[in-house]
């Protein structure tokens, strides 16, 4: 058999319609991070558990109670078979009209959620193909490494993006700009905490463009 092979994607899905069948601990968890990224909820089970009602209630999702029927699936951008049935996990799989996650089954799946945390805007996400264990620690090393400079450091780019675009006007020369300027150094500075550094790097970069133009 093929090893079996994802393309990396951030999904915008604020707006658009998530329906989670099932009820339980795994639902209450993957309608946080829906809700996180703004999608339109519904969830769908014959009993919720104390957590998922309290946390779809809480972000004024719908709440259907009752058994899995394929029309709860209609206009659904996203779908997640959360149920402790395996076969109607199948059965949801086989029915969603877009993207759908099998938490019983991964392997049916078309997606995967991975392991991710957040630092301001920067969203960092990790998957091994099929090591969970291995998933968590990595991503506890990782957030051990990215310390809230980090986050503070690319608000600072955003801004100075704007700047760096009047004095080039193309995508090219911006691209060379930046990778020339973000340089290891700068993220050696950024782990030492050093933010004030990291910004004056990039800072007189830009300045001296602006000399020279």
């Amino acid at each position: 058999m093929s090893e079996e092979k994802f393309y990396p994607a951030m999904l915008k899905i604020a707006g658009k319609r998530a329906v989670i069948i099932g009820g339980g601990s795994v639902a209450a968890r993957k309608l946080a991070t829906l809700v996180q990224a703004g999608a339109e909820i519904f969830v769908i089970a014959k009993s919720f558990s104390r957590d998922t009602l309290a946390e779809a209630e809480k972000f004024s999702c719908t709440i259907i109670e009752g058994c899995y029927k394929k029309d709860y699936l209609r206009d659904a951008f996203l779908v997640i078979a959360a149920t402790d049935s395996a076969e109607i996990n199948r059965q949801i799989t086989g029915d969603a009209p877009f993207l759908c996650n099998n938490v019983t089954e991964p392997e049916l799946s078309n997606f995967i959620v991975p392991s991710s945390f957040r630092e301001g805007k920067i969203t960092f996400a990790v998957a091994t193909g099929g090591m969970p264990a291995f998933t968590r620690m990595l991503k506890r090393y990782l957030k051990q490494k990215v310390t809230p400079a980090f986050g503070e450091f690319n608000e600072f780019l955003l801004s100075m993006r704007k700047e760096v675009r009047q004095i080039f006007p193309t995508p090219e020369e911006r691209t060379r700009f930046w990778r020339l300027t973000l340089t290891d150094e700068v993220v050696n500075f950024l782990e030492e905490g050093n933010f004030a550094k990291a910004k004056e790097q990039v800072r007189n970069a830009v300045d001296s463009l602006r000399f020279k133009s």
